[in-house]
This record gives C-alpha cells, structure tokens and sequence, in this order.
C-alpha cells in the first residue's frame, strides 16, 4: 500500500464516524417531530390525509 492510499482510508473512516454519529444524533429528532406532528393533526381533528 502507498502512503496515499492510507490516508484516504483514513479519511473515509473519520468520514464514515462522524455520518454514523450525525444519523445517532438526528434519527431520534425526525421521529420525535413526526410523532408530534400526528399528535398536532389528532388534537386538531382533521384527517390525517390533509
């Protein structure tokens, strides 16, 4: 392997993390928004359909 080719392993690793860490950080904040949403359009009494 050259030197080139470990840093662009490197990097693709850092990269990879910090995707991983930022998709564990905003999962739980689109669930929590959809679920208030749905309760928003129950406590509204309109259909869900719009």
């Amino acid at each position: 392997m050259e030197a080139v080719d470990i840093i662009y392993i490197l990097v693709a690793l850092v990269l990879a993390v910090v995707a991983f860490y930022v998709l564990v950080w905003l999962l739980p904040v689109i669930v929590v928004l959809i679920i208030a949403y749905i309760i928003y359009i129950f406590l509204r009494g309109g259909s869900v359909c719009g």
